[in-house]
């Protein structure tokens, strides 16, 4: 798979409110073009997380952990090139 620069900025959500971090994580998925990522820092483990971007975008993404944590993870999320 081919890959693009990242989208932006590593976004952190641990800031936000504990119902809000899942659904902005897939939200900035659903936001990116094919061959885009972006980084994102958690403070919760993201297995269900992952879980739920893999039932939602079976076979549309790629998923890296770079920092496991606890105490904070940082995920690498994508989604492939399309072919030509």
């Amino acid at each position: 798979m081919n890959f693009l620069q990242p989208k932006g900025a590593t976004y952190d959500v641990r800031k936000l409110p504990p119902e809000r971090k899942q659904s902005a994580v897939l939200s900035m998925f659903d936001g990116l073009k094919p061959g885009q990522i972006f980084l994102v820092v958690l403070d919760f483990d993201p297995d269900k997380l992952r879980r739920q971007v893999d039932a939602f975008f079976a076979g549309e993404h790629i998923w890296v952990c770079l920092k496991p944590g606890p105490p904070d993870w940082l995920i690498k999320i994508g989604r492939p090139q399309t072919a030509r």
